[in-house]
């Protein structure tokens, strides 16, 4: 194939948003309502994507470091029907041109019948991200499997025509390279909150997590993170609340000061980070006020420990979680605790146990983001699970939809209902805050 006149990202719609569950619809509703009133900028769009496509402008920043001319196709609002798309990324590129695809679950036989169809047409197409291990040379002309990187993408180009690179995993490194937010502007005051990583990778090695392939940790370097910044700063002055991505805020202490040194002459911001219980320190407290953390997402997952380290997540026991939610909460933090449920060895104890804490804990957190476990192939717990998979509709792989696979002590049936129970009583508890009413679970309400 002759070298592609451009590199097209595409973003693809997401069929889950047609259909999405009455009852978990109904609690981020009032979820949304709860956040809007602790953060006034904070609002859910109406239309289009509840945040930008970070994926884009990272892959557009590599690109452009290499010389490459990119665009991108937005495609989200797009019917999801592999014709609708094939037909709409046909009119917008040329024989030559080269389409760079990232696919979830829910969206990844789109991707896959788009590529098919491109390629007939003359046009390359690469396809990444967490579903790239299920991916055939039939698929795409080159399938990137691991981290993003100048060098990774480069060497992804010098293998065109062979069908498939697999990227091993880096050791330690840093980022130097910049996202490009200029392919991403048209979102200008149309998502609520900007999205940033000081640091990439994660040194956890939770069996349910997509990341913990990775064991690694990637700094951005503090020059990277403020040109990065001052790029959102001049392309989205209006927004000032931000998400950061590091998967456990912490981890790094490098990038953690790189955060602090490049926003402390910028006044404003508000930031919302996510972190791992064991991390969390009164000094780390500290440098969240300093910083201008408004909300903390911490990773529960199961209020049963037991499982929690049967999926090697490192856990100090229930006091220690009740400690650390309480220290945030007193010091002015919104607390998010993070459940999943549908592990795969979850009994009816097990989430019980969950229950119970969210419960006992609820007058120190003021919200739920709520999964149901799906057995994504970068996740440790695939291997584990694959031969257990009875729906191979990767349509159906959606976090807020029933199990895909057989749980090795629920029914698939006990383990949704289970599911939709701890949705109904996070609701209730977020209910009762939106009422006004105080809790009174453990005497501190």
């Amino acid at each position: 194939m002759a070298t592609p006149r451009r590199h097209v990202l595409v973003q693809l719609p997401f069929p889950s948003t047609l259909a999405p569950h009455p009852a978990i619809q109904a609690y981020y509703r009032d979820y949304a309502r709860v956040l809007a009133g602790a953060l006034p900028d904070y609002f859910v769009p109406e239309d289009g994507l509840w945040e930008m496509p970070l994926w884009i402008a990272h892959l557009a920043g590599i690109l452009e470091s290499i010389g490459g001319d990119v665009d991108l196709l937005d495609l989200s609002q797009v019917s999801a029907e592999a014709d609708r798309c094939a037909e709409a990324a046909l009119d917008a590129t040329e024989p030559g041109d080269l389409v760079y695809l990232s696919p979830l679950a829910q969206n990844f036989e789109l991707a896959l019948a788009v590529s098919r169809r491109l390629r007939t047409s003359g046009r390359g197409t690469v396809l990444g991200g967490n579903m790239a291990p299920l991916a055939t040379p039939a698929d795409a002309s080159l399938i990137h499997r691991g981290q993003l990187s100048p060098e990774s993408v480069l060497d992804l180009l010098r293998h065109e025509g062979d069908g498939l690179v697999a990227v091993p995993p880096r050791t330690r490194g840093r980022i130097s390279w910049t996202p490009s937010y200029r392919i991403l502007e048209g979102y200008r005051a149309s998502v609520p909150l900007l999205r940033l990583n000081a640091s990439h990778g994660c040194l956890f090695r939770c069996s349910f997590c997509g990341d913990a392939w990775s064991q690694q940790l990637h700094v951005v370097e503090r020059a990277a993170l403020e040109s990065e910044v001052a790029e959102l700063e001049s392309l989205f002055p209006d927004t000032r609340l931000v998400y950061v991505g590091d998967k456990s805020f912490g981890q790094s202490k490098e990038a953690v000061a790189n955060l602090e040194s490049v926003f402390a002459s910028r006044r404003g911001y508000k930031f919302i980070v996510q972190t791992h219980a064991v991390l969390v320190t009164s000094d780390l407290i500290a440098t969240m006020r300093r910083l201008g953390v408004v909300a903390v997402e911490l990773g529960l997952e199961t209020g049963d420990f037991d499982l929690l380290r049967e999926s090697n997540k490192a856990a100090k026991g229930e006091a220690h979680y009740v400690s650390v939610i309480r220290a945030l909460n007193d010091a002015g933090m919104i607390v998010v605790l993070n459940v999943l449920g549908g592990l795969p060895a979850e009994t009816a104890a097990s989430h019980r146990r969950t229950v119970d804490f969210l419960q006992r804990t609820a007058s120190d957190v003021s919200l739920y983001n709520l999964y149901n476990f799906v057995p994504y192939p970068l996740t440790p717990y695939f291997a584990v699970v694959k031969e257990r998979i009875f729906n191979w509709d990767f349509a159906s792989w959606r976090e807020d939809a029933p199990p895909v696979f057989r749980p090795y002590h629920l029914t698939a049936e006990a383990s949704w209902h289970a599911f939709l129970e701890k949705v109904a009583v996070a609701h209730e508890l977020v209910g009762t805050r939106l009422s006004g009413r105080s809790h009174d679970v453990d005497g501190r309400g």
